[in-house]
C-alpha cells in the first residue's frame, strides 16, 4: 500500500471517528437525579416537625453539541477573479490535504471595506484575505495606508507550502517592487496587466499594414486608411478606453522617459502630454475613432467593426476568442518616438492578508498554494484568461517551452515593456486624477468644443491638487 494511501485511510478512518464521537455528543443523555417530590408537615406536640419525602425520579437532559473545531478561514475575492481562474477548486484541494481547516472563497459584496475596516476597529474579523487589489496602482496603496492590510513577509519566510521559497525570487522584479512598501511585501499577485495595442490583423492587411504601429505618426496614418477601406461597413479604425490609465495615460508614459512630477501626478504640462492630448482630439475629430474616443467601444470591438483598441492585454485574448488566434494580435502600444518613453502603464492583480486576521498563516499558506510559481495548473490558467504571469519560471517552462501555449508568446513583449515601466507613486493620486480627467476628456472631446489642450491640462491639474488638498484637511 502506497504512502498516500495509507494516509488517506487514516484520514477516512480518522473522520470517521470524529464523526461518531460528535455524533455521540448530541445524544440525550441518562441521567438519575434525586428530586425532592412531597414537602408534608406533622404536628406533635409540644414539637412540630416538617418531614420531607424524598423520592428518585430518572429524567432525560440534552447534551450540547461539542463545538466545531474545523477552522473557517474566509477570504473575500472579486467575482471576475473567481470567473477567470479556478480559486474555488483549489480552496477545495488545499482543505482536503489540510485536515481541520477550511477555505471559504466569498464573493465581494457592495460595502465590503467599510465591514472588513469596522470589524478590524471592533478587534473582530470574520475574514483572512481580500482581492483583487492593484499594485502599481491606487488600490493597493488605500488598503496597505488605511491600515487594513497586513504585510506578508513573516508568512511567507515561515511557510511549508511547496513554493514559498521561490516565491519572492521567482516573480519578475517590477511586479515586486510594486508590491513593495517601506521595505515590506503587501500584495501577492497571480497575475499582471498592462496597456496594450490589440488590432485585427485581417482589418490591417487589407491596408497593407503587416505590423501593429509603432509610433502615434504611424497609429494615424494606418487609421485613416482603415477608416477609407471600412467605410461602408462603418468600421472604427481604433479606440481607447475610458480609464486614464489606458487612454491618456499609457500615451505620456510613452512619450516620457519619467511620467511623473515631483508633485507625483502625470507631468501634464509637458509638451509630450500636450501633443498627446493633441493627437487624441484629432482621433476623435476626423472620426478614427468613436464618440470621445471610446463610447460603446466594447460592442462594436464584438460586432467586428472596431479594428484596433489600446486597452489591457486581456483584450487581446478577448478578440481572439471571439474571431480566432489568427485574426487578433496583442502588441507593445505605439510611443510617440522610438526609444523612448517609460514603457506602459501596469498592475498586479494582489491579494492581501487583513490585519488582525483570525488565521493569517494558513490563509496564507492557501494563497502561496494557490498563486505560488509551482501550481503549473493556475499559471496555466491565468496565461488563458489572457492575464500576464508574474514569475519568470512561467514564461520559461509554458510561455516558451510549452509548444500548446505559442499563441501566448506575445506576453514576452507585454513583460519587456513592463520591465522597463514605472510603478506610480503609492498614494491615491492617480485614482483621484482619474475621476477629474474622465470629465475633462468629455468635455475636450465634444462636437465643436473650443476648450484647448492647454486649458485641459491645466484644469485636470487643479482640479486634482484640490481633491488631494480637501483630502488631506
Amino acid at each position: 500500500m502506497s504512502a498516500g494511501y495509507s494516509r488517506r485511510a487514516f484520514l477516512r478512518f480518522a473522520a470517521l471517528g470524529a464523526g461518531a464521537a460528535l455524533l455521540a455528543a448530541c445524544q440525550p443523555k441518562i441521567v438519575e437525579v434525586t428530586k425532592i417530590v412531597e414537602r408534608e408537615k406533622i404536628v406533635e406536640k409540644p414539637v412540630e416537625k416538617v418531614v420531607e419525602k424524598v423520592v428518585k425520579e430518572t429524567v432525560v437532559v440534552e447534551a450540547k453539541a461539542a463545538a466545531p473545531t474545523v477552522k473557517q478561514v474566509r477570504i473575500l475575492m472579486a467575482s471576475w477573479a473567481m470567473d477567470e481562474v479556478p480559486f474555488d477548486a483549489a480552496a477545495r484541494s488545499w482543505s482536503e490535504a489540510h485536515a481541520g481547516t477550511k477555505i471559504i472563497m466569498e464573493s465581494m459584496g457592495e460595502g465590503w471595506d467599510t465591514k472588513v475596516m469596522a470589524q478590524i476597529a471592533s478587534g473582530k474579523l470574520d475574514w483572512n484575505a481580500a482581492g483583487i487589489a492593484s499594485s502599481a496602482s491606487s488600490s493597493l496603496p488605500t488598503w496597505v495606508l488605511s491600515g487594513m492590510v497586513q504585510p506578508m513577509d513573516d508568512y511567507i519566510a515561515v511557510s511549508k507550502e511547496m513554493g514559498a521559497a521561490e516565491l519572492l525570487s521567482d516573480m519578475l522584479p517590477t511586479l515586486r517592487k510594486a508590491s513593495t512598501h517601506d521595505g515590506k511585501f503587501w500584495g501577492l499577485p497571480y497575475s499582471y496587466e498592462n496597456i496594450s495595442f490589440n488590432w485585427r490583423i485581417d482589418h490591417f492587411k487589407a491596408v497593407g499594414a503587416t505590423e501593429a504601429p509603432a509610433t502615434w505618426t504611424d497609429w494615424l496614418q494606418v487609421a485613416q486608411a482603415i477608416k477609407k477601406w471600412g467605410a461602408e461597413k462603418k468600421i472604427f479604425a481604433t479606440s481607447f478606453i475610458p480609464d486614464l490609465d489606458a487612454s491618456l495615460g499609457a500615451m505620456i508614459y510613452s512619450a516620457l522617459d519619467n511620467p511623473f512630477g515631483d508633485d507625483m501626478l502625470l507631468r501634464w504640462d509637458t509638451p509630450e502630454a500636450i501633443s498627446a492630448l493633441k493627437t487624441y482630439k484629432q482621433m476623435v475629430t476626423e472620426g478614427l475613432t468613436p464618440p470621445h474616443g471610446f463610447d460603446n467601444w466594447l460592442d462594436a470591438y464584438y460586432a467586428g467593426r472596431l479594428s484596433s483598441v489600446q486597452a489591457q492585454s486581456s483584450r487581446g485574448v478577448w478578440g481572439q476568442l471571439a474571431f480566432g488566434t489568427d485574426k487578433v494580435m496583442t502588441s507593445q502600444i505605439p510611443v510617440m518616438t522610438k526609444g523612448k518613453g517609460a514603457g506602459t502603464a501596469f498592475w498586479g492583480n494582489c491579494t492581501s492578508l487583513l490585519t488582525k486576521a483570525p488565521y493569517p498563516q494558513e490563509a496564507m499558506d492557501y494563497l502561496i498554494y494557490t498563486m505560488g510559481p509551482q501550481n503549473t495548473g493556475m499559471q496555466q490558467a491565468t496565461i488563458k484568461s489572457g492575464k500576464t504571469p508574474v514569475y519568470q519560471s512561467a514564461y520559461d517552462k509554458i510561455i516558451n517551452g510549452d509548444p500548446a501555449y505559442g499563441t501566448f508568446k506575445w506576453m514576452n513583449a507585454m513583460r519587456e515593456q513592463v520591465d522597463r515601466s514605472m510603478s506610480r507613486p503609492f498614494n491615491n493620486y492617480f485614482s483621484i486624477m482619474g475621476s477629474v480627467y474622465a470629465k475633462y476628456i468629455v468635455q475636450f472631446t465634444e462636437p465643436g468644443a473650443s476648450i484647448s489642450a492647454e486649458e485641459v491640462a491645466a484644469s485636470i491639474v487643479k482640479d486634482t491638487k484640490a481633491e488631494i488638498a480637501k483630502q488631506k484637511k
